[in-house]
């Protein structure tokens, strides 16, 4: 399991380093002060799946079962 926490640090450091460029580029493609719609569904798409990554990884090492505490939109 080392490997596999050690895999998810690394896409979570890669993503600390590259949020910022990426916010960067939406913001120099706004339209009319405006996000661009698909580069921003990309973004959240990309950060939900690391989000959820790491939230399964803590449920395994916790042996969480109860989703309770996660959003209604879960």
């Amino acid at each position: 399991m080392i490997t596999r926490d050690r895999a998810l640090l690394a896409r979570l450091a890669t993503v600390n380093r590259t949020l910022g460029g990426v916010v960067s580029d939406l913001m120099a493609h706004q339209d009319d002060g405006q996000l661009p719609g698909p580069r921003l569904r990309e973004l959240a798409d990309a950060l939900r799946q690391v989000a959820d990554d790491m939230r399964a990884r803590a449920d395994e090492l916790t042996g969480a079962t109860d989703t309770s505490s996660r959003t209604a939109d879960e």
